[in-house]
């Protein structure tokens, strides 16, 4: 018999949970649905939403047990995509905040994973789709091949910022949430 894998989401946040930029509200509505896209009366823009990524034991740092196997983070969002007028680019961003440690560290944002909805494999849809990260920065991660990736929350905040994207008038982008999970091995 064999072995299904175990998917669960450690982080996930809905569409329209996240904070708007100062300069975008009103560009953005709020959907009954719990997503978030560029208002229909606006035809061309660009908008960000942010998502404060908090800690959680599936995802914090940690050192498994002799013998255990752990997976690695993913990070995926759902989107609407409708062709060529629209496109959403969520990034998963480590800020320094240096708690727990005597050691002066540099103020710093790194990119850690991205996501585009013009590189996915996904066909372009008015229906909802998942897409799933490009990219991964793996040195921004803490942990190594025995532990697999984690986020150092004592050191460092996270954020996902989503850019909902209207080339024109024919586009409808959108976010209905973003997730980082532990892929089961």
């Amino acid at each position: 018999m064999a072995a299904a894998s175990v998917l669960h989401a450690d982080w996930t946040a809905v569409g329209s949970t996240g904070t708007i930029d100062e300069g975008d509200l009103g560009k953005i509505v709020l959907n009954n649905d719990g997503s978030a896209s560029i208002r229909s009366t606006i035809s061309s823009t660009s908008a960000k939403v942010r998502f404060n990524v908090t800690s959680n034991p599936g995802i914090d740092f940690f050192i498994p047990k002799p013998g255990e196997e752990i997976g690695n983070l993913v990070f995926t969002m759902r989107v609407r995509d409708n062709g060529a007028g629209a496109r959403v680019i969520a990034t998963l961003k480590r800020i320094t905040l240096g708690g727990g440690s005597d050691i002066a560290m540099p103020q710093t944002t790194v990119t850690a994973a991205t996501i585009d909805s013009d590189l996915s494999a996904v066909a372009p849809s008015n229906d909802w789709m998942t897409v799933w990260a490009q990219h991964y920065n793996r040195s921004a991660f803490a942990g190594n091949i025995t532990t697999g990736d984690s986020m150092d929350f004592l050191r460092f905040g996270w954020v996902v910022e989503v850019q909902l994207i209207k080339h024109d008038a024919t586009g409808d982008p959108g976010i209905m949430g973003v997730q980082v999970f532990r892929d089961q091995p």
